[in-house]
């Protein structure tokens, strides 16, 4: 028979392709197969997915220059890590536009009566875009990187995206572990949103400084550099997401103005 993928002529018994290596698949897919596959490819402790969210506690080092200077075999490669972080962040955000993690007051950030201004709208679409600002946002870290690290000249400015696609998707995914805790014991959503930031810089630092073998005193030197650097494009970059919502909303007509004005 041929190979359904490369059109090969192989043996009928044969398992593999000789020419592309893909598996010769001749059953019918069944719930049976798709629960076997799932379970070899992510729950089993010998796959790369495990493999990989220890090894980027343990030494983040070891998966990212690893990769970075060509073992690509043992771990998940940086792109498929990141789909994974963003399949997850899709579950939280599902529980958070629907209050499963305890509604959220924004009352706080409504306008007047004549042009109210509905922060949980906004939010809302923040949320729909969420994976795509996530391939935004690592872009931004990887040129607050590269800046701070500008004496360091092994990476460029590639590499500095790959590495953020690593750190970014391995800190997201380990916050998620404790929304379980959040439901279960009705935990307060701002004090987790708190631990989340607070896990994702001190995750981010700790990596940095393996990935490029920085002392104690260097990781501090960067970390005054890296946060007024960060805040300032992070206030330019909040103004033009501002900014084009408004826009929307003006070009739309669900937003006046001059009533808010007044």
């Amino acid at each position: 028979m041929n190979c359904k993928n490369c059109q090969n002529s192989i043996e009928t018994a044969s398992k593999f392709c000789s020419n592309c290596g893909a598996q010769v698949v001749t059953k019918k897919i069944t719930i049976k197969n798709i629960l076997y596959d799932f379970s070899e490819r992510y729950l089993s402790f010998d796959n790369k997915f495990l493999a990989t969210f220890k090894t980027l506690f343990t030494h983040p080092e070891w998966v990212i220059n690893g990769y970075l200077n060509g073992l690509r075999v043992r771990y998940v490669n940086p792109i498929t890590y990141l789909i994974i972080a963003i399949t997850l962040s899709g579950f939280n955000i599902f529980l958070m536009k629907r209050g499963y993690l305890g509604e959220i007051d924004y009352g706080a950030f409504s306008g007047n009566q004549k042009s109210p201004f509905d922060m949980k709208e906004f939010m809302n679409s923040f949320y729909d875009y969420n994976s795509v600002l996530i391939f935004f946002s690592i872009p931004y870290l990887a040129l607050l990187s590269k800046i701070v690290f500008y004496n360091f000249k092994q990476f460029n400015y590639a590499e500095h995206n790959l590495i953020y696609f690593y750190t970014y998707s391995q800190s997201s995914i380990f916050v998620l572990l404790f929304i379980p805790f959040l439901i279960i014991f009705n935990l307060d959503f701002y004090s987790y949103s708190i631990f989340t930031i607070v896990f994702m810089l001190v995750y981010h630092a700790y990596a940095l400084k393996r990935v490029f073998s920085l002392s104690g005193k260097q990781l501090l030197l960067k970390t005054f550099i890296f946060i007024p650097v960060g805040v300032i494009f992070y206030i330019i970059l909040s103004i033009i997401l501002i900014i084009i919502y408004f826009v929307y909303l003006i070009s739309t007509g669900k937003f006046n103005p001059q009533d808010f004005a007044q």
